[in-house]
């Protein structure tokens, strides 16, 4: 437990930092999975918008600090793998 008010105020920050952080990271989550069905149903534009919505966030938190930059690139990277070999006109659903 601390004990000097400075070390008291870093827990109640650490807190309310570690929560925003969660929230960052669940809303990219759950993006990314919606992303991943609308490919799956092969809807495409519903994926463009997905994938637009998921690359916002995902940019945001990397500036903002959930997210290291590397890891926001690798996954906006992916994604748009995914939708460009989607988007291939010889691209069979197996």
């Amino acid at each position: 437990m601390p004990h000097s008010l400075s070390a008291k105020k870093r827990v109640r920050q650490n807190v309310k930092r570690r929560d925003a952080n969660r929230d960052v990271k669940s809303r990219i989550r759950t993006l990314r999975r919606a992303f991943a069905k609308a490919l799956d149903a092969r809807d495409l534009p519903a994926a463009r918008q997905r994938i637009n919505d998921c690359r916002q966030l995902v940019h945001r938190a990397a500036v903002t600090g959930p997210l290291h930059r590397n890891a926001a690139a690798r996954i906006i990277g992916r994604m748009q793998s995914r939708l460009a070999a989607a988007e291939k006109p010889d691209a069979a659903q197996p």
